[in-house]
Protein backbone atom coordinates (compact mmCIF):
# COMPACT_ATOMS: atom_id res chain seq x y z
CA UNK A 1 0.00 0.00 0.00
CA UNK A 2 1.57 3.34 -0.69
CA UNK A 3 3.18 5.40 2.04
CA UNK A 4 0.26 7.57 3.73
CA UNK A 5 2.06 11.48 3.80
CA UNK A 6 0.00 14.52 4.69
CA UNK A 7 2.03 17.52 3.45
CA UNK A 8 3.49 18.64 6.81
CA UNK A 9 4.75 14.92 7.30
CA UNK A 10 5.96 14.58 3.59
CA UNK A 11 7.89 18.02 3.92
CA UNK A 12 9.35 17.00 7.11
CA UNK A 13 10.44 13.37 5.96
CA UNK A 14 11.65 15.07 2.90
CA UNK A 15 14.26 17.84 5.10
CA UNK A 16 15.30 15.68 7.59
CA UNK A 17 16.18 12.02 5.78
CA UNK A 18 17.04 14.14 2.37
CA UNK A 19 17.39 17.42 1.85
CA UNK A 20 20.34 17.05 -0.11
CA UNK A 21 17.99 15.23 -2.48
CA UNK A 22 14.55 17.34 -2.19
CA UNK A 23 16.46 20.89 -2.27
CA UNK A 24 18.84 20.10 -5.29
CA UNK A 25 22.82 20.70 -2.83
CA UNK A 26 25.33 18.32 -2.99
CA UNK A 27 25.91 15.05 -2.26
CA UNK A 28 27.79 12.32 -2.01
CA UNK A 29 28.79 9.07 -3.82
CA UNK A 30 29.69 10.41 -7.22
CA UNK A 31 31.92 7.78 -8.81
CA UNK A 32 35.01 9.95 -8.60
CA UNK A 33 35.41 10.93 -12.45
CA UNK A 34 35.81 7.54 -13.59
CA UNK A 35 33.36 5.88 -16.30
CA UNK A 36 29.78 5.42 -15.53
CA UNK A 37 28.59 1.66 -15.57
CA UNK A 38 25.11 2.43 -16.97
CA UNK A 39 22.29 -0.29 -17.04
CA UNK A 40 19.15 0.29 -18.88
CA UNK A 41 15.56 -0.91 -18.08
CA UNK A 42 12.85 -0.32 -20.77
CA UNK A 43 14.18 -0.29 -24.41
CA UNK A 44 11.08 0.70 -26.55
CA UNK A 45 11.12 4.28 -28.15
CA UNK A 46 12.33 6.25 -25.28
CA UNK A 47 14.06 3.73 -24.36
CA UNK A 48 16.16 3.42 -27.35
CA UNK A 49 16.55 6.78 -27.28
CA UNK A 50 18.33 7.30 -23.89
CA UNK A 51 20.41 4.23 -24.86
CA UNK A 52 21.67 6.11 -28.06
CA UNK A 53 22.34 8.89 -25.96
CA UNK A 54 24.19 6.79 -23.45
CA UNK A 55 26.64 5.24 -26.09
CA UNK A 56 27.33 8.93 -26.80
CA UNK A 57 27.90 10.57 -23.98
CA UNK A 58 31.83 10.03 -22.75
CA UNK A 59 32.62 7.97 -20.15
CA UNK A 60 29.64 5.71 -19.76
CA UNK A 61 29.87 1.69 -20.99
CA UNK A 62 26.48 0.35 -21.07
CA UNK A 63 27.00 -2.74 -18.96
CA UNK A 64 23.31 -4.38 -19.32
CA UNK A 65 19.62 -3.93 -20.48
CA UNK A 66 16.44 -5.42 -19.31
CA UNK A 67 13.04 -5.76 -21.12
CA UNK A 68 10.53 -8.25 -21.63
CA UNK A 69 10.02 -8.22 -24.98
CA UNK A 70 12.81 -10.04 -27.39
CA UNK A 71 12.64 -7.41 -30.28
CA UNK A 72 13.41 -4.77 -28.29
CA UNK A 73 16.15 -6.45 -26.65
CA UNK A 74 17.69 -7.85 -29.88
CA UNK A 75 17.47 -4.53 -31.40
CA UNK A 76 18.93 -2.62 -28.11
CA UNK A 77 22.33 -5.38 -28.22
CA UNK A 78 22.55 -4.66 -31.55
CA UNK A 79 22.88 -0.67 -31.29
CA UNK A 80 25.46 -1.51 -28.37
CA UNK A 81 27.37 -3.99 -30.29
CA UNK A 82 27.57 -1.77 -33.34
CA UNK A 83 29.06 1.03 -31.29
CA UNK A 84 31.41 -0.74 -29.13
CA UNK A 85 32.30 -4.29 -30.58
CA UNK A 86 30.19 -5.75 -27.61
CA UNK A 87 26.76 -6.22 -26.81
CA UNK A 88 25.20 -5.50 -23.46
CA UNK A 89 24.06 -8.30 -21.14
CA UNK A 90 20.57 -8.65 -21.44
CA UNK A 91 17.82 -9.80 -18.32
CA UNK A 92 13.94 -9.80 -18.49
CA UNK A 93 13.32 -9.12 -14.81
CA UNK A 94 14.99 -5.75 -13.80
CA UNK A 95 15.90 -7.31 -10.48
CA UNK A 96 18.28 -8.61 -11.80
CA UNK A 97 20.13 -6.11 -13.18
CA UNK A 98 19.77 -4.61 -10.34
CA UNK A 99 21.51 -7.17 -8.52
CA UNK A 100 24.66 -6.56 -10.10
CA UNK A 101 27.40 -5.03 -8.44
CA UNK A 102 29.31 -3.60 -11.96
CA UNK A 103 26.08 -1.04 -12.40
CA UNK A 104 27.05 2.15 -11.04
CA UNK A 105 23.35 3.82 -12.69
CA UNK A 106 19.98 3.24 -14.25
CA UNK A 107 17.69 4.99 -16.50
CA UNK A 108 14.69 3.30 -16.53
CA UNK A 109 12.25 4.53 -19.27
CA UNK A 110 8.64 2.38 -18.54
CA UNK A 111 5.69 2.66 -19.01
CA UNK A 112 4.04 5.60 -15.87
CA UNK A 113 2.50 2.68 -14.33
CA UNK A 114 5.58 0.82 -13.66
CA UNK A 115 7.45 4.33 -12.66
CA UNK A 116 7.21 3.61 -8.63
CA UNK A 117 7.98 0.39 -8.56
CA UNK A 118 11.29 0.14 -10.43
CA UNK A 119 12.17 3.38 -9.14
CA UNK A 120 11.62 2.18 -5.47
CA UNK A 121 13.83 -1.04 -6.34
CA UNK A 122 16.45 1.01 -7.91
CA UNK A 123 17.20 3.22 -5.36
CA UNK A 124 17.09 0.54 -2.67
CA UNK A 125 19.74 -1.60 -4.59
CA UNK A 126 21.59 1.86 -4.08
CA UNK A 127 21.65 2.80 -7.93
CA UNK A 128 21.99 6.03 -9.13
CA UNK A 129 19.01 6.70 -11.15
CA UNK A 130 17.94 8.52 -13.90
CA UNK A 131 14.02 8.49 -14.16
CA UNK A 132 11.50 9.00 -17.14
CA UNK A 133 8.94 11.29 -16.53
CA UNK A 134 6.66 12.00 -15.31
CA UNK A 135 7.68 10.76 -11.92
CA UNK A 136 4.70 8.74 -10.92
CA UNK A 137 1.32 9.25 -12.55
CA UNK A 138 -0.25 9.45 -9.03
CA UNK A 139 0.55 11.50 -6.40
CA UNK A 140 0.46 8.64 -3.43
CA UNK A 141 3.30 6.99 -5.68
CA UNK A 142 5.36 10.38 -6.07
CA UNK A 143 5.34 10.38 -2.59
CA UNK A 144 6.52 7.00 -2.08
CA UNK A 145 9.42 7.85 -4.37
CA UNK A 146 10.09 10.70 -2.91
CA UNK A 147 10.46 9.14 0.67
CA UNK A 148 12.65 6.24 -0.28
CA UNK A 149 14.82 8.62 -2.39
CA UNK A 150 14.76 10.32 1.06
CA UNK A 151 16.18 7.41 2.68
CA UNK A 152 19.52 7.42 0.09
CA UNK A 153 20.84 11.07 -0.07
CA UNK A 154 24.27 9.99 -1.66
CA UNK A 155 22.21 8.72 -5.04
CA UNK A 156 22.02 11.00 -7.55
CA UNK A 157 17.97 11.27 -9.16
CA UNK A 158 17.44 13.03 -11.93
CA UNK A 159 13.71 12.99 -13.86
CA UNK A 160 13.76 13.93 -17.15
CA UNK A 161 12.66 16.80 -17.77
CA UNK A 162 15.26 17.95 -20.37
CA UNK A 163 14.10 21.14 -20.61
CA UNK A 164 16.01 22.16 -17.68
CA UNK A 165 18.91 21.07 -18.66
CA UNK A 166 18.75 22.54 -22.26
CA UNK A 167 20.69 26.06 -22.36
CA UNK A 168 18.22 27.97 -25.13
CA UNK A 169 15.27 27.38 -21.66
CA UNK A 170 17.84 28.68 -18.89
CA UNK A 171 19.00 31.53 -20.87
CA UNK A 172 15.37 32.28 -21.64
CA UNK A 173 13.73 31.68 -17.68
CA UNK A 174 16.67 34.38 -16.69
CA UNK A 175 15.85 36.56 -19.21
CA UNK A 176 12.02 36.48 -17.17
CA UNK A 177 13.50 36.22 -14.10
CA UNK A 178 15.82 39.38 -14.73
CA UNK A 179 12.97 41.55 -15.58
CA UNK A 180 13.49 41.66 -19.15
CA UNK A 181 9.99 41.03 -20.26
CA UNK A 182 8.18 43.31 -17.33
CA UNK A 183 5.40 41.95 -15.79
CA UNK A 184 3.96 38.81 -16.75
CA UNK A 185 1.14 38.44 -18.14
CA UNK A 186 0.00 35.07 -19.62
CA UNK A 187 1.60 32.51 -21.32
CA UNK A 188 0.29 30.64 -24.79
CA UNK A 189 1.72 26.88 -25.77
CA UNK A 190 0.23 24.09 -27.76
CA UNK A 191 1.40 20.95 -28.41
CA UNK A 192 -0.88 19.24 -31.37
CA UNK A 193 -0.27 16.62 -33.99
CA UNK A 194 -1.64 14.77 -36.97
CA UNK A 195 0.06 11.32 -35.81
CA UNK A 196 -2.97 9.94 -33.42
CA UNK A 197 -3.66 7.74 -32.45
CA UNK A 198 -0.38 7.24 -30.42
CA UNK A 199 -0.86 3.39 -28.45
CA UNK A 200 2.89 2.66 -27.09
CA UNK A 201 3.94 -0.69 -27.10
CA UNK A 202 1.02 -3.02 -26.49
CA UNK A 203 -1.56 -0.17 -26.27
CA UNK A 204 -0.68 1.05 -22.60
CA UNK A 205 -0.15 5.11 -23.77
CA UNK A 206 -4.18 4.85 -24.69
CA UNK A 207 -5.38 3.34 -21.48
CA UNK A 208 -5.08 5.76 -18.96
CA UNK A 209 -5.04 3.21 -16.05
CA UNK A 210 -1.34 3.23 -17.51
CA UNK A 211 -0.24 6.18 -18.82
CA UNK A 212 -2.34 8.85 -16.63
CA UNK A 213 -3.71 10.48 -19.60
CA UNK A 214 -1.80 12.58 -21.70
CA UNK A 215 -2.01 15.67 -18.98
CA UNK A 216 -0.20 13.82 -17.02
CA UNK A 217 2.33 11.40 -19.53
CA UNK A 218 3.14 14.38 -22.14
CA UNK A 219 2.23 17.31 -21.36
CA UNK A 220 3.84 17.37 -17.87
CA UNK A 221 6.53 18.87 -19.57
CA UNK A 222 4.53 21.98 -20.22
CA UNK A 223 3.50 22.16 -16.73
CA UNK A 224 7.31 21.91 -15.61
CA UNK A 225 8.37 24.36 -17.71
CA UNK A 226 5.74 27.19 -16.87
CA UNK A 227 6.09 26.08 -12.47
CA UNK A 228 10.38 26.73 -13.75
CA UNK A 229 8.88 30.39 -15.16
CA UNK A 230 6.66 31.06 -12.03
CA UNK A 231 8.50 29.86 -9.34
CA UNK A 232 5.32 28.22 -8.19
CA UNK A 233 2.04 25.90 -9.90
CA UNK A 234 -1.13 27.20 -10.87
CA UNK A 235 -4.29 27.44 -8.37
CA UNK A 236 -6.86 26.64 -10.72
CA UNK A 237 -8.07 24.72 -13.91
CA UNK A 238 -10.63 25.31 -16.83
CA UNK A 239 -10.81 22.81 -19.46
CA UNK A 240 -12.69 20.83 -22.05
CA UNK A 241 -12.00 17.66 -23.88
CA UNK A 242 -12.99 14.32 -26.10
CA UNK A 243 -11.98 11.53 -25.19
CA UNK A 244 -14.23 9.62 -28.20
CA UNK A 245 -12.30 10.81 -31.48
CA UNK A 246 -10.76 7.16 -32.10
CA UNK A 247 -13.63 5.09 -30.54
CA UNK A 248 -14.80 3.52 -33.58
CA UNK A 249 -11.48 1.94 -34.25
CA UNK A 250 -9.95 1.71 -30.84
CA UNK A 251 -12.57 0.95 -28.38
CA UNK A 252 -11.15 0.04 -25.48
CA UNK A 253 -8.99 3.59 -25.48
CA UNK A 254 -10.07 6.09 -22.97
CA UNK A 255 -7.10 8.72 -23.07
CA UNK A 256 -8.18 12.48 -23.69
CA UNK A 257 -7.09 12.85 -27.28
CA UNK A 258 -7.88 16.47 -27.69
CA UNK A 259 -7.96 19.08 -24.73
CA UNK A 260 -8.39 22.90 -24.41
CA UNK A 261 -7.11 24.19 -20.81
CA UNK A 262 -6.32 27.83 -19.37
CA UNK A 263 -4.40 27.25 -16.10
CA UNK A 264 -4.60 30.66 -13.38
CA UNK A 265 -1.96 31.08 -10.99
CA UNK A 266 -1.95 33.49 -7.77
CA UNK A 267 -0.90 36.93 -8.91
CA UNK A 268 -3.34 36.62 -12.03
CA UNK A 269 -1.24 35.07 -14.72
CA UNK A 270 -2.53 32.41 -16.88
CA UNK A 271 -1.72 29.99 -19.08
CA UNK A 272 -3.45 29.05 -22.56
CA UNK A 273 -3.13 25.26 -23.33
CA UNK A 274 -4.01 23.26 -26.84
CA UNK A 275 -2.89 19.57 -26.98
CA UNK A 276 -4.37 17.37 -29.82
CA UNK A 277 -3.54 14.55 -31.97
CA UNK A 278 -6.23 15.14 -34.37
CA UNK A 279 -4.95 18.18 -36.32
CA UNK A 280 -4.02 18.30 -40.41
CA UNK A 281 -0.80 17.58 -41.13
CA UNK A 282 0.36 20.83 -42.13
CA UNK A 283 2.48 22.84 -40.69
CA UNK A 284 0.38 25.96 -40.17
CA UNK A 285 -1.54 23.01 -37.72
CA UNK A 286 0.85 20.89 -36.12
CA UNK A 287 3.86 22.06 -33.73
CA UNK A 288 5.18 22.49 -30.08
CA UNK A 289 5.75 25.66 -28.66
CA UNK A 290 5.72 27.71 -25.34
CA UNK A 291 5.55 31.17 -25.14
CA UNK A 292 5.36 33.88 -22.56
CA UNK A 293 3.84 37.90 -22.76
CA UNK A 294 4.59 40.36 -20.54
CA UNK A 295 4.03 44.11 -20.24
CA UNK A 296 7.67 45.25 -21.95
CA UNK A 297 7.87 41.84 -24.34
CA UNK A 298 7.67 38.66 -25.36
CA UNK A 299 9.62 35.50 -25.26
CA UNK A 300 9.56 32.29 -27.73
CA UNK A 301 10.91 28.92 -26.02
CA UNK A 302 11.13 27.15 -29.22
CA UNK A 303 12.24 29.53 -31.66
CA UNK A 304 14.66 31.24 -28.66
CA UNK A 305 13.75 34.64 -29.62
CA UNK A 306 12.92 37.21 -27.33
CA UNK A 307 11.16 40.11 -28.60
CA UNK A 308 9.83 43.36 -26.74
CA UNK A 309 7.52 46.19 -27.50
CA UNK A 310 10.07 48.80 -27.66
CA UNK A 311 10.38 49.39 -30.96
CA UNK A 312 13.79 49.99 -31.33
CA UNK A 313 14.86 47.36 -29.24
CA UNK A 314 16.56 44.43 -31.05
CA UNK A 315 15.19 40.78 -30.83
CA UNK A 316 17.56 38.99 -28.79
CA UNK A 317 18.11 35.66 -29.95
CA UNK A 318 18.93 32.78 -26.80
CA UNK A 319 21.30 30.15 -26.81
CA UNK A 320 21.16 27.02 -28.63
CA UNK A 321 19.37 23.89 -27.72
CA UNK A 322 22.24 21.73 -27.94
CA UNK A 323 20.54 18.77 -30.08
CA UNK A 324 17.34 17.15 -28.76
CA UNK A 325 16.20 17.02 -25.79
CA UNK A 326 17.81 14.00 -24.37
CA UNK A 327 21.01 14.69 -25.77
CA UNK A 328 21.08 17.72 -22.81
CA UNK A 329 19.42 15.96 -19.91
CA UNK A 330 21.07 12.57 -19.48
CA UNK A 331 24.72 13.95 -19.81
CA UNK A 332 24.20 15.86 -17.26
CA UNK A 333 23.24 12.94 -15.03
CA UNK A 334 25.96 11.30 -15.99
CA UNK A 335 28.28 14.36 -15.24
CA UNK A 336 26.75 14.22 -11.85
CA UNK A 337 27.18 10.91 -11.13
CA UNK A 338 30.60 10.73 -12.54
CA UNK A 339 31.43 13.79 -10.17
CA UNK A 340 32.45 13.34 -6.12
CA UNK A 341 30.55 15.90 -4.84
CA UNK A 342 28.05 16.17 -7.78
CA UNK A 343 25.64 19.30 -7.74
CA UNK A 344 21.82 18.96 -7.67
CA UNK A 345 19.54 18.16 -10.02
CA UNK A 346 18.16 20.29 -12.58
CA UNK A 347 14.54 20.05 -10.83
CA UNK A 348 14.09 18.49 -7.38
CA UNK A 349 11.60 15.73 -6.95
CA UNK A 350 9.31 18.03 -5.11
CA UNK A 351 8.96 20.02 -8.62
CA UNK A 352 8.67 16.64 -10.33
CA UNK A 353 5.63 15.99 -7.62
CA UNK A 354 4.27 18.82 -9.03
CA UNK A 355 3.96 18.37 -12.51
CA UNK A 356 2.29 15.55 -11.90
CA UNK A 357 -0.21 17.44 -9.72
CA UNK A 358 -0.78 19.83 -12.32
CA UNK A 359 -1.19 17.01 -14.70
CA UNK A 360 -4.20 15.51 -12.06
CA UNK A 361 -5.57 19.17 -11.95
CA UNK A 362 -5.96 19.49 -15.32
CA UNK A 363 -7.33 16.14 -16.19
CA UNK A 364 -10.28 16.60 -13.33
CA UNK A 365 -10.97 20.35 -15.38
CA UNK A 366 -10.99 18.21 -18.37
CA UNK A 367 -13.53 15.60 -17.07
CA UNK A 368 -15.59 17.51 -15.30
CA UNK A 369 -16.08 20.28 -17.90
CA UNK A 370 -15.41 22.59 -15.04
CA UNK A 371 -13.10 25.09 -12.95
CA UNK A 372 -11.30 23.42 -10.66
CA UNK A 373 -9.61 24.47 -7.79
CA UNK A 374 -5.42 22.98 -6.71
CA UNK A 375 -6.84 22.80 -3.41
CA UNK A 376 -9.04 20.28 -4.54
CA UNK A 377 -6.42 18.34 -5.53
CA UNK A 378 -4.38 18.81 -2.42
CA UNK A 379 -7.32 17.91 -0.45
CA UNK A 380 -8.16 14.88 -2.25
CA UNK A 381 -4.75 13.93 -1.86
CA UNK A 382 -3.87 10.65 -3.10
CA UNK A 383 -5.58 10.76 -6.76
Amino acid sequence: MPLQLNRRRFLGCSAAAGIALVHGQPVDGGVGGGSVRFGLIGLGNRGTTLLRTALESPGVEVVAVADTEPKHVLRAQGIVQKATGKGPDAVEDWSRLLERSDIDAVGVALPCDLHAAAYVDVLKAGKHLYAEKPLAPSIDECDTIIAQAAKAPELVVHVGFQRRSSRRCREAVEVIRQGELGTLLDGRASWVSSNGPVSGHKGWLGQRRRSGDWMVEQACHIWDLFHWVKGASPIRATGYGRRDIFAATHPQRDVTDHYTVTLEWADGFHLAFVHSWVDPADDAFTGCWQRVVGTKGGLDFAAGVATFRERGQARRTLGNSQGPDAATGLPDFFEAVRAGTPTGPPLTLLEARDATRTGLLVRRAVDERRTVELAEIVAGGRV
